[in-house]
């Protein structure tokens, strides 16, 4: 039983201070109910550790840390993240509250004083409160009265008759502590510059908002420089200079046709059009940017690519850098019709104006018809930090499903929109400026969506190819849901298909050859998956921008680099509600992972392994049916192999084997209770056992509490031969209630 001393309880008092001090850094960015419900079970389970059974108290202390655990995982799901950070600070101060109301010694009470005070400490320190110093200070005032009046009660214990108590010295010392608390900070103000935001830590969300990741504490920096410690754009002025009208930038259009070939068809004259002298320029809201002109339709008919030639002036490739998630894609151009070698836009996704929503001090620009999904679908966004270096286009390399875009310090509505073909874009300028770090708000649906938009589905498209329709029955034949069968195109062009962009087709008909060879570019898987997804049924379109290497991370800068080789391929398909997710059907392209519910993993799991699972829990359920079988034969077996290797232990074994036995017979020996008792009192009905167990015992008694070694007899091999399961399951029966 526990001692409510005047030294606990000041003890588990600064244990509470310590805990306040991270309400402070909590209640802003969480939601208010699962913040209050955890403090709630925190003070319901320290008053259970007050509580007077033992075992209350030892069930509630031991739980204590376990909370903030707890509501972290359950906020995940239902709630606003919390930030891992929190999650560790809290626990620390339920770790000191556990010690202070459970600790049987001094030295608890001690960890729980050490321990509390660098929680205060450390919080008040990353707090962007002025009147975060507060705590510490009432922190450290009750400290110095504890350890004054712990050191006053250790001398009058040791000296009782030497001791005059003085009712002036705590007081005196209180006062002296707050005259050198205030002096020091008086010396200390304005001599240290405010320390710089926190970019980098030892947690994974240290540093940026709930928009670089939703369980981020704010106040500890916004993510600005995390790309190759670049600052954003701190203007658009330079946008009309010749500098950047006569720039020589790479284009999406350019890179392709290094990469994958020129189309065979001549150019025409836009496309090859040049940037124009400054004068001869038409107003910025009327520009266009050459890459954008020349990628108004794009051709799957092309000749062999030849290499790649960056500009002498460069010293780094990187097309552009993205500090996010690997393996993705990021859209630069879309387009939805095919006339057997052109890809090209007709339906007009224009939007001149974005909404614009606060988030925080930020301004960003989301689309009109996702603003009403960002507030619903808030725990699944995740944001990207995008740094132009040398793209010429005035399109923003964004990945699918897109939500909004978001650039420090600006704050007007005509910098952004979205292009005829549903692109993001900076229109009414050349190009975006290098260096231009944009923040991009983009969700990833589940699996559970996705089938569930497929389904609805209503939308057909005619039969566009023979060969195609032939090929569309044949890979979908074993599958019913639309979600199904376009993972199995996916799959088996994967799997039957080479990607290869050196290989240029000899025939006017690029998909036809593509489907006889097996062999080519990443765009002819794109248009083969994208007209499959038609025979389906479904809307599809063709998308080409850049694919982001799973090994072009760079962890010393905090991003990967975008390079020109890496441009890409690939189709999308349209849900019942608008949007439009991506299929990856290029080999060596990392697929997009759409992860089911543990719901739907059940049933697919279910489906799939049904006759397994039939097998497993026929075989558990025999297992049980049987389990006084082979855990006696299981016993029998160790008690033998024991006997033969370690015949000095036999004793123990043999004690261990019975009381097993019993276990599972239903009659084991009860806590606390003396094996002897035990063992008479369970063989009264039958005379022969009870006289081996007497045997047995006094051969016990003998070898571990007299000092005389007495040989052992076979006493314990009879006892365990007789009790075995059966028997002892009739002795129980026997035995008078």
């Amino acid at each position: 039983m526990l001692t409510w001393s005047r030294r606990r309880v000041e003890t588990i008092l600064l244990a509470l201070i310590s805990l306040g001090s991270i309400v402070s850094l909590r209640t802003p960015v969480e939601t208010q109910l699962c913040f209050v419900s955890e403090m709630a079970v925190i003070a319901v389970l320290g008053l259970l550790a007050m509580a007077r059974p033992s075992r209350i108290q030892e069930i509630a202390t031991g739980a204590l840390p376990l909370i903030p655990i707890a509501f972290a995982v359950i906020a995940r799901f239902f709630a606003t993240p919390i930030a891992l950070e929190m999650t560790a600070l809290t626990v620390l101060g339920t770790v000191s509250l556990a010690m202070a109301l459970g600790g049987r010694s001094t030295r608890w009470l001690a960890l729980s004083v050490v321990s509390s005070g660098f929680l205060v400490l450390f919080c008040s320190s990353i707090s962007d409160s002025r009147y975060a110093v507060a705590l510490p200070i009432i922190w450290i005032l009750s400290c110095v009265w504890h350890l004054i009046a712990n050191h006053w009660e250790q001398l009058d214990m040791a000296l009782p008759e030497s001791v005059a108590r003085n009712w002036t010295l705590r007081p005196a010392t209180m006062i002296a502590t707050v005259v050198t608390l205030a002096g020091a900070g008086y010396v200390a103000q304005d001599r240290f510059t405010r320390p710089p935001h926190l970019l980098h830590g030892f947690m994974p969300t240290s540093g940026g908002s709930r928009w670089s990741d939703p369980a981020a504490r704010s106040g500890v920096g916004t993510g600005e420089s995390a790309i190759a410690a670049k600052d954003h754009a701190e203007s658009f002025g330079a946008v009309d200079s010749d500098i950047f009208l006569e720039s020589t930038e790479s284009s999406l259009l350019d890179m392709f046709n290094d990469m994958v070939g020129e189309p065979k068809a001549k150019k025409n004259r836009r496309e090859k059009a040049q940037a124009m002298p400054n004068q001869d320029f038409l107003p910025n809201h009327e520009r266009t940017a050459r890459s954008d002109l020349g990628s108004s339709s794009f051709s799957v008919d092309r000749m062999p690519p030849s290499s790649h030639r960056l500009p002498d002036d460069v010293t780094d490739s990187s097309v552009i850098q993205w500090d996010g998630p690997t393996g993705i894609r990021l859209a630069m151009h879309r387009y939805d019709t095919f006339d057997g070698t052109d890809w090209t836009q007709s339906t007009d996704l224009t939007c001149e104006t974005l909404k614009r929503i606060k988030i925080g001090e930020d301004s960003w620009f989301v689309e009109p018809e996702q603003h009403a999904r960002i507030d619903q679908d808030a725990s699944s966004i995740s944001v990207g930090l995008l740094k132009i270096i040398r793209l010429d286009s005035t399109r923003m390399p964004v990945p699918m499903m897109t939500t909004g875009v978001h650039i420090e310090k600006i704050d007007r509505q005509d910098f952004f929109g979205i292009a005829r073909d549903g692109c993001f874009q900076m229109p009414g300028r050349e190009k975006i400026p290098a260096l231009t770090v944009i923040h991009v708000a983009s969700t990833r649906p589940s699996e559970d969506e996705l089938r569930l938009g497929l389904q609805e589905q209503t939308a057909t498209t005619p039969p566009i190819h023979a060969d195609l329709r032939s090929l569309a029955d044949r890979v979908t034949r074993e599958h019913e849901h639309a979600y199904d069968q376009l993972q199995a195109i996916v799959t088996h062009l994967r799997n039957n298909f080479t990607c290869d962009r050196s290989f240029a087709p000899t025939s006017d008909q690029a998909v036809s050859q593509f489907l006889d060879s097996r062999r080519g570019g990443d765009h002819l898987f794109a248009t083969t998956a994208a007209l499959l997804a038609r025979e389906l049924g479904l809307q599809s379109r063709f998308v080409t921008g850049f694919y982001v290497r799973p090994d072009a991370f760079d962890i010393t800068a905090g991003h990967a680099s975008v390079l020109p080789r890496d441009v890409h391929a690939w189709a999308e398909v349209r849900l019942a509600d608008g949007r439009w997710f991506e299929i990856e059907p290029s080999p060596g392209y990392q697929r997009p992972d759409y992860r089911p519910s543990i719901w739907l993993a059940s049933q697919q799991l279910a489906a799939t392994y049904w006759p397994l699972a039939a097998i497993v829990v026929a075989a558990s359920l025999a297992v049980f049916l049987s389990r006084r079988i082979w855990i006696e034969w299981l016993l029998t077996s160790i008690w033998r192999l024991t006997s033969w290797f370690y015949p000095q232990g036999n004793l123990r074994v043999a004690i261990w084997v019975i009381e097993a036995r019993a276990r599972l017979a239903g009659c084991q020996r009860s806590s606390g209770r003396p094996q002897r008792d035990w063992l008479e009192e369970l063989t009264q009905p039958d005379l022969t056992a009870q006289a081996v167990t007497r045997q047995f015992c006094d051969a016990a008694d003998a070898r571990f509490f007299s000092s005389s070694q007495r040989p052992i007899d076979d006493s314990s091999q009879r006892l365990v031969r007789l009790l075995n399961t059966r028997t002892l399951s009739q002795l129980a029966k026997e035995l008078p209630i």
